[in-house]
């Protein structure tokens, strides 16, 4: 038994360096926000995290880059604003009300209610996509964060910071992995989650 065993795990050593898998994965990174609805709510659901922030005040969203490897080039990923549809169900104080509603509120404006800064307080521009860009060096893992001012005189009410392109046609779904692709280029890809691409962001 004991050579057989040996004799196993020499074979088994062998066949390691001849294993083989694609190496294209190496390069396809995942982006979104850093916490997720059940982890930080305890709530059972995922893509229900509320920011709340108020008026002349700024709230910093926590973004993750999910990579195993440092390259030679940076990575691009994009994030968008955009109004809370209607009906879109929420967690208006999902830390002292565990239910869901559907949203009624008000359309929330970026230039007029809110603006999304930089850890100075610069206004950001989105790009000719409506994306406003984040990159991270050398394709590192690691968290940045997405900072949103809530303009003197704003209303009060809800909208989502989201990783999917609302101009989008595609129809994300987890039954469709080519929906979760937020980019590709030749270096690299990167994949956006189905279930952690937006959270609300409550002007209160």
């Amino acid at each position: 038994m004991i050579a057989v065993i040996v004799g196993l795990s020499i074979c088994s050593c062998g066949r390691d360096n001849d294993w083989d898998y694609d190496h294209s994965l190496e390069n396809e990174f995942f982006f979104g926000p850093k916490e997720w609805g059940y982890e930080s709510t305890k709530l059972g659901n995922n893509n229900v995290l509320t920011y709340s922030v108020i008026e002349g005040q700024t709230v910093a969203v926590p973004m993750h880059l999910w990579s195993e490897f440092v390259r030679s080039f940076n990575v691009e990923t994009f994030y968008y604003t955009t109004p809370k549809p209607v009906d879109e169900k929420y967690y208006p104080t999902p830390e002292v009300n565990k239910n869901q509603v559907a949203y009624d509120g008000t359309v929330l404006t970026r230039g007029v209610d809110y603006e999304v800064v930089d850890a100075n307080g610069n206004v950001l521009q989105p790009d000719s996509n409506g994306a406003f860009v984040m990159t991270w060096p050398n394709a590192k893992k690691g968290d940045q964060n997405i900072y949103i001012k809530a303009l003197p005189g704003c209303k009060k009410g809800c909208f989502n910071l989201q990783t999917f392109d609302p101009a989008s046609d595609v129809t994300l779904s987890n039954l469709d992995p080519e929906s979760t692709y937020q980019s590709r280029t030749k270096q690299y890809s990167v994949r956006i989650f189905t279930q952690n691409y937006r959270v609300t962001i409550a002007i209160k």
